[in-house]
């Protein structure tokens, strides 16, 4: 909510005066908002995780955050190439940030973000959802972005440099490239399966081996993100005459310690293999007496 009334700030004033300072920030919000409402639905669907939604959800997520960001670059890049000849072409053309009020407007969606940044890291101590973690240190990252844009709005408007309204275009548009740039990695990274979380494998690798130490043997964990949602692999030796009852008992246990160690893990497949070499228990002192007759 706090993207949208900044988005709409934004876009209104930027539309009035078209300054590219200002659209340019306008791309960046909107390219952070796709963000932040995937992530919300995300969270929305990982509330009713263990009610089973379709597969397909899982690539919702980064298809739809991949899909809206690339609208957002591909209009912005219309004005920008446009302003780029002028500025080329036109060295005797006035600046398009002329107004140093207009700085009220960034310093406004500079305090929207940093609010967002207060209320998620706040949320973050309280659940301890990595989701909000990387959202809230995002949110920091764009407070910074805001102080830039509001600096570079005041010394374009008092110096009439185009010079310095260029740098603070392509300052902005950095941080705009940088947050495209992550939603594409991950993406694409999610929509190939190559999106390992290394961290949260060794996690389950130790809880596993602390709470079931007794009946299995860990044989490998594997971890895959999918947008915000994790899928997991666990295999397993287990006694070869361990009944198909207390199996089923044992995946739904390990299924459920799993997502305790993180909620967005959204399905755990696992997979028990009968152990070969089984352990050897302490000899009674009736059997080493009979050994040794």
């Amino acid at each position: 909510m706090v993207s949208i009334v900044g988005l709409a700030l934004e876009l209104v004033f930027a539309i009035l005066s078209h300054s590219m300072i200002l659209i340019t920030d306008v791309a960046h919000w909107a390219v952070d908002g796709a963000l932040e409402f995937t992530t919300m639905v995300t969270l929305y669907l990982t509330s009713k995780v263990l009610r089973r939604f379709s597969w397909g959800v899982l690539y919702f997520e980064s298809a739809l955050a991949l899909l809206i960001s690339a609208i957002v670059i591909g209009t912005y890049m219309i004005p920008f190439t446009d302003y780029i000849n002028s500025y080329t072409t036109e060295p005797s053309a006035g600046v398009t940030t002329s107004n140093p009020f207009l700085a009220l407007v960034s310093s406004a969606g500079g305090v929207l973000t940093f609010y967002a940044f207060s209320y998620l890291r706040r949320a973050y101590a309280k659940t301890r959802l990595e989701i909000l973690k990387a959202e809230y240190m995002h949110a920091a990252i764009d407070t910074v972005a805001s102080a830039l844009v509001t600096i570079g709005i005041i010394a374009t408007s008092l110096t009439q440099s185009r010079t310095v309204e260029l740098f603070t275009i392509i300052a902005s548009l950095f941080f705009t490239l940088h947050s495209v740039a992550n939603i594409v990695e991950d993406s694409v990274r999610s929509l190939l399966g190559l999106n390992t979380d290394v961290e949260l494998k060794y996690k389950l690798v130790a809880m596993l081996s602390e709470r079931f130490g007794d009946s299995i043997d860990v044989k490998s964990v594997d971890v895959r993100k999918i947008g915000s949602f994790y899928v997991a692999k666990v295999e397993l030796y287990v006694h070869p005459h361990t009944t198909i009852s207390k199996l089923h008992r044992m995946r739904l246990e390990i299924a459920k310690a799993c997502r305790e160690v993180n909620e967005m893990v959204y399905h755990v497949d696992v997979v028990f293999y009968p152990r070969t070499k089984t352990r050897k228990r302490p000899r009674s002192a009736k059997e080493k007496t009979k050994g040794v007759q």
